[in-house]
Formats: C-alpha cells, structure tokens, sequence
C-alpha cells in the first residue's frame, strides 16, 4: 500500500503543483516534491509510493525510471502547452493518431463508468449534463485494441476524459483537464455544485480515495437522514402524512427528522406526543429558528444572538417537558440565512451543531467559506463551530453522490409540498441513492452528526480522529483494539471545562488550534467522548413588544394556512407565491 505522494516537476514546479499540495493536505496524504531526474534516487521500495504530474513530466518518469524501483501508480494531468500533451499522450498509447480536443460547447453528457466502480465509488454509473470548462479536453482517436489496456473511466459526449492505460506495467491514470482545482477559492454561491469542477476535481479525488483508502482520511462511515423543515406534530401537515411516512420509512429503510420551530412548543397534542414517541427510531427532533422570521438568526449583534437562542432552546425544552418527545440540540437556520458571528453564539449555548443549505453567512464582508471548507465533513470556518450541510433532491444526484465521495453524511432538505405525490418523488430518491456504489447508515440526525469525523491511519493499531461536533461516537469494528488520538478545532474564544469519556473526565492538551485526547477503543466497541465548554454569564434576555409577538403569530397562522390549504387547493395554488411574498413584507 503507497505511503506517500510525490509530486513530479520539470526544473521548478508551476502553479498546477502547488495547488496539487494543497488538495494533497487537504486529505493528509504525505507528499514531497522531486524533480524527474531525481525520480530514481528517492529513498523506498518499489510501490512506495504514487506519482502525480503533468503529462509530459510523467512520461518523462516513465523513460528515466526503465529499469528502476517503479510507483503504485501514476496520476496524470494536461496543462496548457497543449502541443507536449498530445505528444506525450501519443508515447502513452504508442499511437500517432491519438490527440487532445477542445471540449465540447454547451452542455454536455458526463458518463461514469460503472465497470470502474472500485475506482469511482459512490459515483460509479451515474450520468449528468454539465457546461464544461475551457480547460477541459476530451481524448480523440484512441484505439480501441491492442496492447494498450486503454480502459475509460469518464467519457464526455462519448470520449475519455478521465482513463486508465498502463506503461512498464504501472497503471497511469490520466486526466484530460488542464484546470487544477484551488481549494482555498472563496465561495459566494448558495450551495456547492460538483458540476463546476467535475473533470479535474472528481478524477483527482477518485484517485486519492482509491490509492490512500487508509493513510488518506476518510469517513467513520457514510450515513444519512432526511429533514423536513417546518412542520407542526400533528397527524398531517400540509401534503405530508406522518402516519403513511412512517410506513415509507419501514418500508425503504431511510429515517427523517423535523426541523420543528419553537414557536410552536405548545402546540403537540397527547396523541401526536404519543405517535412521535413511540416511532422515535424513524422520526428525530431537530431545532428550526425561535420564531422562524426572516433572518432571526442572521443579526450581528452578539446580544440578539444569545437572546434568540436561549429562547429556542428554553422552548423546546419546555416542549420536551410537556410532551416527553426527545428534540437534538441541532440548529436548521429558517431560510439558511445566519451571520458568522452566529455559529460561536450557538456554541456558547450548548448547541451540537447546525445543518444548513447555504454555506455563506448574510454578511458578506465577514465571509471567508472556501471550497476545502465545504468539501470538508462539516463547515467549521466560524467560531469552529460545525455547520453540517444539507441538499434539496432538485441538485440532484451527482451532489449527493460527491459528497459521499468526500465522506460527508447525506442531509436530504425537504418541505410538506414535496409529498404531494404520495411520497413518489422521495422514495425514488431515496432508492437511487441506495443504487450508488456505498453503504448507507439511515440514522436519526442527532447520531449522524455525533458520527461524523475523519480518521486515517498512523501506524498498527493506531489512527487519528478528528472530531467535529461536541459530542462523538467513536466506535472500532476490527477484532483488535485500537489507540485513536482525537483532535478537535478550538475556537478563539472557547474556554473547555472538560473532556468526557462515557460520562467521565479525561487528560486532554492543546496543540496548536486543536483541542487533543487519546482514547483506547476495544475492539467490537464504541465510545462516547464529549467537550463540555464553560458557560459564559447570559446577557439579559431582550424584551419583545406586544406588537412584535401578533406580527409571529400571524405570520406562522399565516404559512400554516399556505401549507395546509393554499399548496393543496388546485384554485388557490397560483396565488401562492403572492401571499408568501405579501406576509414576509408585513412582517
């Protein structure tokens, strides 16, 4: 199994090289930089180690490396001399014929292959439309027999733009993208899009997952849940009936949580109380806002913040009280708006994590989202308090199935109006996410999130855990036992009070901006640690007028009215919009 990465170059290395380490660190594969010449002295034995380069560099390996200790594998990319690429790739398939072309203009069909499924993983078999880069190119004129082994990974429009072919018996696998994915780009979209980098980036990560499945990090495992934001606990809600819901989920093995507003903690009768109890292995409890008015949580004031949810969390407190319904202290933003002051607030008021669409916060001069921030588990750029991020089935599966390439848990957003199918729409979701090439822990969202970490191996017996949550289950399903250290970011600002390993303190240490503990995990075995943070003195809670507590009311009699009569009349459908957009201007 290949202990390292090394980074090809020709004389000194260029932008693609370092942007390449940076992708390397991002999963924590050991890496070093040789030029091609010095290939054949580096220290190790022959499938020590794997290869990346450009093209012409990696062909130059090739020739300087005839008889000596030879790679894993090697990973090769274009850059944009185009004219050394086709005539290194022409060396690659002994064949003059073979070139590089211009991808195709407009949108255009990616297909995975499904026979490389080993390679591609949760992606394997999956066919998407997407605009391609300019910096995308497309193989031309392969041969299809003979001794070259060609095998395509992912064709577009029908011609390879990730592959496989071998040299000297050495797997090269080569990608036709010159464009090389810079993970420390900011982002300023709702939401991440695969589609935007899908010919350099899912290659590139498919290879890495592939070659380094231990030494690289990885997922503790791959789970997943299903949210519905909004609704009221009661036996129907707008399109969506639990009742039969519960039945859908028995019957396809996935499970969901409701992100239930505050607001509404009196409103769960002793019958719902007792549905929503009894089925607490499909139906989980999460928080959505305090009131579910617009930007409640996206203010700046720090004072706001911790007024606002120390209210949401005293409500579902008392609503946990007076209806035995066990809720997770897991934040969804009403509307994804929140502010990057608002993560170290929730912090500060014993909140696990949040789950959330967008991955920006509302002021914009505060945000510094990156894509390695959410290709990571959980986005954890403000305060290091997680934000775990959720898709709507309309971004379709390629994201769900990258994000799983990633190792990040599979959060399915949805409203009462995408049942209005009888749940046709989800469950065909939910059983092509069960065709992709993994396997899937449906989970209630309070254990998915205290699941979710990377690990990767350090020696026998030995791994490393990064934690993201305040709370974790770590679990060990070998035979043997296994020593983990633990690391988790800490915040500027956060004062721990305690480690706790099943309920018990333990020796924990800083380094650096980690937080760090070791645990031993006996095998068949898990533990639950957690990091409890001193409690800041609250301010006082913010008075709220008469007038601002009837604007709430109407406003949730209101969206309730929508959801439960407007959505579902084929008359009143149509004005909908219009009333949605009349109650947020009042209110």
């Amino acid at each position: 199994m290949p202990t390292q990465a090394i980074i090809l170059h020709l004389g000194s290395p260029g932008p693609n090289e370092v942007l390449l380490g940076r992708f390397l660190d991002f999963f924590a594969v050991p890496w070093k930089q040789v030029e091609v010449c010095q290939l054949a002295n580096i220290e190790g034995s022959t499938k020590d180690y794997v290869a990346f380069g450009s093209i012409h560099a990696v062909v130059a390996a090739v020739r300087e490396l005839r008889g000596a200790a030879l790679p894993a594998a090697f990973y090769a990319y274009a850059d944009d001399e185009r004219g050394r690429c086709i005539s290194a790739l022409q060396f690659l398939f002994r064949d003059t014929n073979v070139s590089l072309k211009e991808a195709p203009e407009g949108k255009t069909s990616l297909c995975v292959s499904a026979e490389m499924a080993e390679l591609a993983g949760p992606m394997a078999g999956l066919m998407v439309f997407s605009i391609l880069k300019r910096e995308d190119a497309i193989v031309i004129n392969a041969p299809t027999g003979g001794n070259t082994k060609f095998v395509p990974v992912i064709l577009a429009g029908g011609a390879p733009v990730f592959l496989r072919l071998e040299q000297e018996g050495v797997p090269v696998y080569l990608c036709t993208s010159s464009y090389m994915v810079d993970i420390d780009q900011p982002l300023v979209q709702g939401y991440y899009d695969v589609k935007t980098h899908f010919c350099s980036a899912v290659p590139l990560l498919m290879f890495i997952r592939f070659m380094f499945p231990t030494l690289a990090w990885h997922p503790q495992e791959l789970s997943a849940c299903l949210i519905i934001d909004d609704p009221l606990l009661k036996p129907q809600y707008g399109f969506c009936d639990f009742a039969k819901l519960r039945d859908l989920m028995r019957q396809h093995g996935f499970t969901t949580n409701i992100a239930f507003i505050p607001w509404n903690w009196r409103r769960t009768s002793s019958a719902a109380a007792d549905f929503f109890k009894n089925e607490s292995t499909h139906f989980s409890i999460s928080i959505h806002g305090c009131d579910h008015t617009a930007g409640e949580f996206g203010a700046t004031s720090t004072k706001v913040l911790h007024s606002t949810a120390r209210l949401a969390q005293s409500r579902m407190q008392n609503h946990q009280a007076r209806t035995g319904i066990q809720h997770d202290p897991i934040m969804v933003f009403p509307q994804g708006v929140f502010s990057s002051a608002c993560p170290d607030v929730l912090k500060q008021n014993g909140f696990l994590a949040a789950v959330n669409t967008e991955i920006v916060p509302v002021d914009s001069n505060n945000a510094r989202t990156r894509i390695r921030d959410v290709w990571d588990v959980a986005i954890l750029t403000y305060g290091s308090f997680p934000i775990f991020t959720r898709r709507y089935p309309s971004h379709g599966l390629e994201n769900f199935a990258f994000d799983l390439l990633l190792g990040k848990p599979c959060l399915i957003v949805t409203h009462q109006d995408f049942f209005k199918d009888a749940g046709a729409g989800l469950i065909e979701l939910i059983d092509n996410l069960a065709s992709l090439r993994c396997s899937l822990n449906w989970r209630p969202l309070g254990e998915v999130i205290r699941r979710a970490c990377r690990r990767r191996a350090t020696g026998t017996g030995m791994e490393e855990v990064e934690m993201y949550g305040s709370e974790l289950l770590i679990g060990n399903s070998s035979e043997q036992p296994t020593e983990g250290t633990v690391r988790k970011r800490k915040g500027q600002h956060d004062q721990v009070s305690d480690v706790l390993c099943e309920g018990k303190p333990i020796t924990w240490e800083t380094e650096g901006e980690h937080l760090v503990f070791r645990q031993r995990i006996d095998a068949r075995s898990e533990k639950y640690c957690q990091v409890v943070y001193q409690r800041q003195a609250p301010p006082k809670m913010e008075r709220r007028s008469v007038g601002f507590e009837l604007s709430v009311a109407a406003r949730r009699v209101l969206s309730e009215f929508r959801d439960n009569y407007f959505s579902k009349s084929r008359f009143l459908n149509a004005p909908i919009g219009k009333l949605k957009n009349i109650v947020k201007s009042a209110f």
